[in-house]
């Protein structure tokens, strides 16, 4: 019994391997954006085509809220700032009374607007001045292991879109280096990229601060967070390439007008590029609030850029189990 159990297991596996070697990208559904990504990376690493780019210039770049990721309906990143002020209001490390701290606990929108958003965010990111680097990706993980999505109820690093990362995989096996950059904080996701998405930090560009050299009494260095605010979204996303990577991408996927430079940067290139938009058009499954946009003009006027209807184009938005 036991020996028939484990042939039925193989059996299965080989199974499951060949489907995958026949369909690559299985959580896709079979139009034409699907056919369009095959065709582009057969196109791209013939050897013998006139599109053959090389290994060096295969450069991926993937913002990750609302594109590998759900971020809605409230952006996660931000709750979790949010909740580690809370901590240090606790402490009485920051007064939770006074603004902006009072609204951001009391989700006070108004009171935010009135602020000012940016004044609002920076505020915060000056609450965590100090603290080092390695505290705050710890608590990071903490917050995720303790508080599941609204509506999902699942933590919030289930909600990775399985089409995307099919496509991660795929390109990397085509040779391709998947950077993800994001309008998020770097932080954030480098405190789970490597282990859950397979990207080490190195390959994670997002809004950071300008970090902190520290000597400690026993003379251990510490990096600890700063001040001062390094954004990552719009016209900063391309710039930050250029000075952490060096090479124009040839792939670009985003979901917001944030990523439209991104993605005209990859798309404007000399290489035969891809770029994707995520359109959030699925209210059942997930979301909708996607709309064209710059993102969807530049689908519209440039045939190198695809408009993914995530209703459409995608067989299952979540993991099995999840939204179903």
């Amino acid at each position: 019994m036991r020996t028939l159990r484990l042939l039925l297991l193989l059996l299965t596996l080989l199974l499951a391997t060949a489907a995958q070697a026949a369909d690559p990208l299985p959580s896709w559904a079979d139009r034409p954006v699907k056919h369009a990504i095959l065709d582009w990376l057969v196109a791209v690493t013939d050897t013998a085509g006139a599109d053959f780019i090389p290994v060096p210039e295969r450069i991926a770049v993937l913002d990750n809220d609302g594109t590998l990721w759900c971020e809605r309906p409230e952006y996660s990143p931000t709750q979790f700032q949010v909740d580690l002020c809370r901590s240090l209001a606790a402490r009485g490390a920051i007064d939770g009374e006074a603004m902006p701290f009072r609204a951001w606990f009391a989700d006070d929108r108004k009171d935010l607007r009135s602020y000012g958003y940016d004044k609002a965010y920076e505020a915060m990111n000056e609450a965590f001045a100090g603290m080092p680097v390695s505290d705050f990706r710890d608590s990071v993980r903490a917050w995720i292991a303790r508080t599941p999505h609204e509506r999902y109820g699942v933590p919030h690093t289930d909600l990775y879109y399985p089409a995307m990362l099919e496509l991660m995989r795929l390109l990397e096996a085509h040779d391709f280096q998947v950077w993800i950059v994001t309008g998020g904080i770097q932080e954030f996701l480098r405190s789970y990229s490597e282990e859950l998405l397979g990207i080490p930090p190195e390959r994670v560009i997002g809004t950071t601060d300008q970090p902190k050299y520290t000597v400690t009494a026993d003379g251990t260095v510490v990096i600890v967070r700063g001040r001062d605010v390094i954004t990552n979204g719009g016209p900063s996303k391309p710039a930050n390439i250029e000075m952490r990577i060096g090479r124009r991408p040839v792939f670009a996927a985003g979901n917001s007008d944030n990523d439209e430079p991104m993605c005209r940067y990859a798309v404007t290139g000399k290489r035969r590029a891809l770029a994707l938009w995520i359109h959030h058009d699925d209210g059942r499954r997930e979301y909708d609030y996607g709309k064209p946009g710059d993102l969807g003009d530049l689908c519209r006027d440039n045939d190198r850029a695809h408009e993914v209807s995530m209703k459409h184009d995608w067989n299952r938005i979540f993991a099995e189990g999840i939204g179903e």
